[in-house]
Parts: structure tokens; sequence; C-alpha cells
């Protein structure tokens, strides 16, 4: 049955010679923004951001960021990161087979760490009001928001801890003192049902009011299992947010949330690809990796993309939820915020872990995470001579791990002692407890020496302790223990200048440092050192935002050259003890020398006239180990010095365009497409070793994704049919390996059609 569960830089500069080449061609495709009509040609709506936690225009913010507004979140039908990543340059995901198992990689700098980590440190801040939830998720609900901005590049000053590669900063919609709401349906292929609302409500006129919003979701899946057992990719998520506004004095304003969310899926979104590593090419077939792999009756990808056999039912998910407070004090100069909250999260991964019709291996996966943490942050307000901001944050991040692979009827691994019989006897296991405190302060000056020039300096503080307590154990022998702690220390600058001419056009350039915190290994191996480096990376940038035409084009081109040392690099693979016959695992962390990301990336917004809008943007970037001589690939200590780094394509572009005729006097027809590409992408460290082998799945290849939409609408009532990868691209973002039987296995791309229907009230 299945489980149910609740709960050298600056020299580099020089590369930047095309930049303005790069603009002069992309100014004859102008790219995406939220827009809104206004008089004459419908000039767009200045787009607000509070990247640098006070509220500006996008085109005043040195920063290189895209802002997605809730009329395109809307309008494209975001439903997860991969739909919004989607329409942000030189960003890529990859996922571990579920919904809320996406790393994300901005200009090459990925979370390079491993998922199912006790604690996970993170490449990139993840905030949602200002409130940190990377600790428990990477994939949030998406009702009822503001916007999303992402930013681009170390973000340090406010977004603190980890923010090497970049930060996503989520702005809900909050509380308001009037009635009013929205419910929207929605059916989709495989099934697939959807059922979202938003309620606001005035409980006391002028002091309390309350927003909750919602979302539930329930799919058969594109994938099916052929066993008698039966099943397949069927999931179910629902998800809730509700808030509080209060507001007892004019310049006080104090908000409440607590959100949650659920997701069961009845297997991993995957299917064989008939490759099969080293290891497990030895245990199955008693040869090397290679295209081995039985069919087992479905065959593989890419013939085959809905159909796996497997022997036990899988369970697949986990739960999230947080509740957390900001208080804004606005005393006239200076504005007070403070920010506090806790947040919990389990992952778990139950039944068949080989992937086949035969009965080798099964797992048990539980781990659970919390986080608390705060922040305090006094600014001035308005436009001065001299802008500052300055504050403290502090935290806790604990996560708590109990897995075990565990022996099934046919296992090829069974101890000789057991006479064959070891059906439920643990292969591996592995426990662990781990912690991470840290504590930072920071500060942020602007000095505005003219309307036209201004100097920006930041500079933060950072401490953090980590300690971990685990244990790996093979046929219940204990392998490896580990009771350690580590401190580090740290102080990363950054430094803006800005030149604003004319207030069509900004230019500015950027150095900043970021910085991400080592650790002690989770088991011993004597392959790996006992301890990690922090790695610490260095950013220098240059770039501009104008606009033409009285404000009706508008774009946003940077150019970036990123210096990344002790590169923090998962190490994980199994392998057979030669002397004792155990199959043993080795996880944990390594550090490459140096490695180096630089590139250009634009995007624009456009209404060519009041009725069409185009969107596009533009993203390359070329990545490569400087320095990484012996590197541990599935037990091989190769040199990847001068290879590109893992989850980084070269070329990220998307499009976006809709026209919207009015038919009636109060409805309106509209018609959207969109269009994405993205460069093949090494998708898994496994690419290094198995390059050079017929078959092997790392490299994702490249892709191009068309969706097509088309609705009607008034103020009140939207209606919406669509398709999603409209022409069946075959294609899969990347690979995954376990002790899978037919192979790695990637998650295949698929078509849907669907439709909604809301109504606001």
């Amino acid at each position: 049955m299945r489980h149910n569960h609740r709960n050298s830089g600056l020299r580099n500069a020089l590369r930047f010679g095309a930049l303005p080449a790069v603009a002069a061609v992309l100014a004859a495709a102008p790219a995406h923004a939220q827009v809104a009509d206004d008089a004459g040609m419908g000039a767009p709506d200045a787009i607000v951001v509070t990247a640098q936690r006070r509220t500006e225009s996008i085109q005043d913010v040195p920063i290189a960021i895209t802002a997605i507004g809730s009329e395109q979140l809307e309008n494209q039908n975001v439903r997860g990161v991969e739909d919004f990543f989607a329409m942000t340059p030189n960003v890529s995901f990859q996922s571990n087979g579920a919904r809320d198992r996406k790393d994300l990689s901005i200009r090459g700098i990925s979370n390079q760490l491993n998922p199912y980590a006790d604690v996970r440190q993170s490449s990139y801040a993840f905030y949602i009001d200002e409130f940190s939830v990377v600790a428990g998720t990477s994939n949030p609900q998406i009702v009822d928001l503001e916007r999303i901005e992402v930013l681009r590049g170390p973000q340090g000053t406010y977004f603190g801890r980890n923010a090497v590669g970049g930060a996503i900063n989520v702005i809900t919609k909050k509380p308001v003192n009037e009635f009013e709401g929205e419910v929207q349906v929605g059916y989709a292929s495989f099934d697939t049902k959807r059922a979202q609302g938003v309620l606001n409500v005035p409980v006391i006129d002028g002091l309390l009011a309350l927003r909750a919003s919602g979302q539930w979701e329930k799919s058969d899946g594109y994938i099916k299992n052929i066993n008698p057992i039966g099943g397949g990719n069927d999931s179910e998520y629902y998800t809730g947010r509700i808030q509080a506004r209060l507001t007892p004095l004019d310049n006080l304003t104090w908000d409440f949330t607590y959100s949650f969310s659920d997701e069961e899926i009845g297997m991993r979104n995957g299917v064989p690809t008939g490759f099969v590593t080293r290891t497990w090419a030895s245990v199955y077939y008693g040869t090397t990796a290679g295209l081995i792999g039985n069919p087992d009756g479905v065959g593989f990808y890419p013939k085959n993309k809905t159909r796996v056999n497997f022997n036990r039912p899988q369970s697949v998910g986990g739960d999230f939820d947080y509740y957390s407070t900001r208080a804004v004090w606005d005393f006239g100069p200076v504005e007070l915020t403070a920010v506090g909250g806790h947040l919990s999260s389990r992952v778990f991964n139950f039944g068949d872990v080989d992937g086949g019709s035969i009965d080798f291996f099964y797992e048990d996966l539980d781990l659970r995470r919390k986080s608390t943490s705060g922040e305090l942050r006094l600014a001035s307000t308005g436009t001065n001579f001299l802008d500052w901001s300055f504050g403290s944050s502090y935290g806790k991040d604990t996560g708590v791990s109990d897995q075990s692979t565990y022996h099934g009827a046919k296992s090829p691994l069974c101890p000789e002692d057991t006479g064959g019989k070891c059906e439920g006897l643990e292969v591996t296991g592995a426990d662990g407890r781990s912690s991470s405190r840290y504590f930072a302060m920071f500060a942020q000056g602007t000095l505005n020496f003219t309307e036209q020039l201004s100097f920006t300096a930041g500079l933060r503080y950072s401490w953090e302790k980590v300690t971990n307590n685990s244990q790996t154990r093979s046929n219940t022998i204990v392998t490896g223990v580990n009771d350690r702690s580590a401190s580090f220390e740290d102080v990363s600058p950054k430094f803006t200048l800005t030149y604003k001419p004319n207030p069509d056009l900004m230019v500015y350039a950027t150095a900043s440092r970021g910085f991400k915190a080592g650790g002690t290994q989770t088991s011993n191996s004597a392959q790996l050192r006992n301890e990690f480096d922090p790695e610490t990376l260095w950013n220098y940038e240059v770039g501009t935002k104008f606009s033409l035409f009285d404000n009706r084009l508008r774009f946003d081109v940077t150019g970036f050259y990123m210096d990344w040392s002790d590169v923090q690099q998962t190490i994980r693979f199994q392998f057979i003890d030669p002397v004792t016959g155990l199959l043993r695992g080795v996880s944990g962390i390594a550090n490459a020398a140096s490695a180096e990301s630089y590139g250009v990336e634009a995007s624009m917004d456009a209404r060519i006239t009041p009725e069409w809008t185009l969107g596009a943007q533009v993203g390359y970037n070329k990545t490569k180990y400087k320095d990484y001589p012996n590197a541990l690939i599935d037990g091989n200590i190769l040199d990847l010095s001068g290879e590109q780094l893992t989850t980084a394509p070269e070329w990220t572009l998307g499009a976006q365009t809709q026209y919207t005729l009015p038919i009636t006097d109060t409805f309106d027809a509209f018609v959207r497409g969109e269009w994405n590409f993205r460069s093949k992408m090494i998708s898994n460290p496994y690419y290094y070793l198995y390059k050079d082998v017929p078959g092997e799945p790392f490299l994702s290849p490249s892709y191009h994704n068309v969706n097509l939409r088309a609705g009607v609408e008034n103020e009140t009532i939207r209606a919406v049919l669509y398709v999603e990868n409209l022409f069946d691209a075959d294609y899969y973002a990347n690979a995954y390996e376990k002790a899978f039987y037919s192979g790695v296995q990637v998650e295949p791309s698929f078509r849907e059609f669907g439709g909604s229907v809301s109504f606001k009230f």
C-alpha cells in the first residue's frame, strides 16, 4: 500500500567588449516585463522592486534583476519555479524527480551540494516577504503573488548567507481594507484537476485585515507502471497561506503569515535510459558501465517516455510549513524593519529503489529540517545625499535524517551467512543529525553626489558554526561515525558606481564578493578530508538600463565575470569494498580549487501598439573549472581543469508576445505565444567520467519549447485555453542516478492541453 504522509578577475572585464554590440542587436527584438495600458501608444507602467530593501523602479536599481509581476504570472500560467526561470536569462534548473526537488543555477553558479543533506546550504538565497525559506523549499506556492524578483550575482549585503550566485525574492499580495477574492478551477491532460482561491476580509476597519489563499492539484500523471501493482507518477499537491495585517498606528504595519505545502507522488518522475553506471553494472550484470540495461518490458528513453516497471509501490514527496512576522515602523526620516519566523520541512522516499520488475532493493528515507531566523534593520527613507541602512541577522538550521536501503527477495548482494534469505535486512544505512548557527551584521550606504552620479558601498560580516553527528552502515556493520564541528568567519564587500545622465538611461559597474561557509563531512572516508573549505566568489559586472520612444521600449543589458574559489562539489557514489565485499558509500563534499563564469545577458519589454506587447531575453554564459586536478567521480580521480561546469548551459533564450483585442464593450480576447530555448547542459558530474561511453545521458540535450494560450476576460471573469509544449518536443532537463536496474533515469518532457476559468469578486 502507498504511504500517506502529511506532514583574477578585473582584467577579464575586457571580455565585455561585445556588450555594446549585443545591445545593438537586441534593440531590434524587445523583451519581457509586466506592462499596462497608458495614453496613446500605451507605455508600460514602471516596474517596482524591493531588491535593495526599499521600493524603487527597476530602471533605477543597479542590479541585474528580472521582475515578474502578478499580471505576467497570470498570463503565463506560472505554476512553479521552472516557469518563471524560463523568463530569466542565464538561469536554469535541474530536478530530482519531484516538484519541490529542483536545484537552481544562476550564471553557472549552482547548488552543488547533496539535496538530501541534513542541513542544506544553498548557493542562492530564497526569501518570501523577507523571510528565508531556502532551508525548506525550492518551489513555494505561486498563488496570490505581487511579483517574483530574480537577482543575478552575489547579493551578500541584504540577502546574506549563501547568496553566492544570486537571490530569489518573492513578494506576496498583502491584506487590504476591502472585501475581495477570486476563485479559479482548471482541467488539463492526464485527468489533472486544479482549484485555487483567494479571499480578503477587512475584520476591523483600518486596523486589521485577513487574506487567505490556497491551491489544490491532483493528477493521474503521464508515467504509468505496467507492473501488476499498478500506479505511476500520480500526484496530489495542496498549499495554503493565511496572512494578517495589523495597522495599529499610521506609521506601523505589522504582518503575520502562516503557509504550508504538501506533496505526494506515486513515484519519482523518471523513465529508464538503459545506461548503467559502474557499480550497478557490476552488481546487476557483472560487466562495465554502458548501455547494458534490461529493457524490462518498457524500453528506454526516448522511445519510452511514459512507462516504468517496478515491483514494489513507491511514495515520494514532502511537506513544508512556516510562520513569519514582519513589522515596519516608519519614523519619517528613518524606517525600522523587524522580520522573524520558523520553518519546518520533511522529505521522504519509500518503496522500490531499483526501478525494475525484479525485487532487488527498496528504501526508506525520512529527512526533517527546521530553521529559525530573524533580522533587524534600520534604514533612511526618501532620497538624500547619503542613503543608508544597517542591521543584523541570526538563525539556526537543524536537520535529522534516517535512510536505509533494504535487500529485496532477489537481492544480488545477499550475504552468504543468510543462506540467500535476506529480504528486509538493511543493505546500507545512514543516520544524521546536523545543525548550523549563523550571525551577521551588514551595512550599505549610497552617496548621491548629483542627481546623475552615485556611489554605493556595502559590507557584511558573517559567522557560522556547523556541527555534524552521523553514522553509516553496510549490512548492519558500522562503516563510519562522525561527530565534528567547525566555525567560519567572513567579511564580504560590495561597490557600485552608477551614472544616470538622463531619466531614461543608467549605466553602472559593480564589484561584489560572495561567501558560503565550509563544513565537516557527514561520514568518514579515506577519499575525502574531514573538513571542506568555504567557497568565495568575486563578481565584476557592467550594465545599462535605458528606455526609448517615451518609455514604450525598455532594455536591461549586463556583462559579467565571476571568479570562484574553493568551489564546493558533491561527492556521492557507491562501490563494492574489495576486502569485505560490502556495498560501501562515499558521500561528502570536496573543493575544486577554482572556476570562472562570464557572459552577457539582456532583457527588454515593449508595447508595439496598445494591443500588442513583445518580450524577449538572451543569456550567454561561459564557464569552466580553472583548476580541479583531483576530482573524485564515481570512484575515479579525474583532472577537470578546463571543463565546463555542471548545470551551466551556454545559451538561455526566451520570447513572449501577446495580442489583446476588445470584442465587446466589456470583454477582451487575447492570444499569447511563448518560446524558450536552452542549449545542452552537463546535468551531473558523472558526465566527466562517462562522456566517451556511447549512450551516456548526463549531457542533457538542447531544446526548444513553445506554449500557446488564448482566452477572454473582463474585470471579473477570465477563461483560458492553452497547450504547453505545443510541438511535443522530446527533451529532459537532467539525468539522475540511483540503484536503477534499467539504467539512469531522466524526467521526460510531455505535452499538456488544458483550460481554466476564474471569477473575481
